[in-house]
C-alpha cells in the first residue's frame, strides 16, 4: 500500500518502493549501534527516527520521520502531518502505539516488507513506565510482524535491550 501523501514526499518513497524491488527496511534509532546497519544495501530503504546529533556521521537515510507534535527535525519526510497514523491503526486493529518505533514498524508492514531490520534502540525496563511501555510496544510490533512472516532482524548489540530475558547463547536460534 502506497498512501499519497504529497508530491515531493510520494515521488521520493517511489524511488524506494513502488515495483516490488524494496522489501527490505532497516530503521535507524538514535543509539550508536545504529553504525551496524548495512549501509551498502542498495536492495533496502534505510530510515530514521527524529534528529540525530550526529547525522552528517550517517552514510545513508533514505528517509526520516518525525512524529512529534513539535518535531525536532524540520526536513523529516514524515511528520505527524503527512504520517498515516489511522492506517497503521487499521492495520493492528486499535491504537496501540505508545513509540515512533513501533509506528515504524507498522509503516514497513503497510509498504509490503519482506524483512525490517532494527538497530539503535534500546528501551530499558529500568522501572520508567514509559520506556517499559515502549519496549512492549515495540516487542509487540515484532512478534506482529513475525506472525505475518515477516523476517526481523536486530542487531546484535541491541537484541538485549529489546529481549533481555533471552538472550540467544552460541548456536542457539532466537526464536526457540
Amino acid at each position: 500500500m502506497l498512501t499519497s501523501i504529497g508530491n515531493e514526499v510520494t515521488v521520493k518513497i517511489r524511488k524506494y518502493i513502488v515495483g516490488g524491488t524494496m522489501k527490505h527496511f532497516q530503521i535507524l534509532g538514535k543509539l550508536q549501534s545504529k553504525y551496524a546497519a548495512d549501509f551498502d544495501d542498495n536492495d533496502s530503504v534505510i530510515i530514521s527516527m527524529n534528529k540525530h546529533f550526529d547525522e552528517d556521521l550517517i552514510p545513508r537515510v533514505d528517509l526520516w520521520f518525525d512524529l512529534h507534535e513539535t518535531p525536532d527535525k524540520e526536513d523529516a519526510d514524515f511528520t505527524k502531518d503527512n504520517f498515516p497514523f489511522e492506517d497503521c491503526h487499521e492495520l493492528v486493529h486499535g491504537r496501540r502505539f505508545v513509540t515512533t518505533a513501533a509506528y515504524l514498524i507498522a509503516w514497513c508492514i503497510l509498504q509490503g516488507a519482506e524483512k525490517i531490520s532494527l538497530y539503535g534502540m534500546r528501551f530499558t525496563a529500568d522501572g520508567n513506565s514509559r520506556r517499559e511501555r515502549e519496549l512492549h510496544n515495540v516487542r509487540e510490533m515484532i512478534y506482529f510482524c513475525m506472525g505475518r512472516g515477516i523476517e526481523v532482524e536486530i542487531g546484535e548489540s541491541d537484541l538485549e535491550f529489546l529481549f533481555p530475558e533471552h538472550i540467544p547463547m552460541d548456536g542457539e536460534d532466537f526464536d526457540q
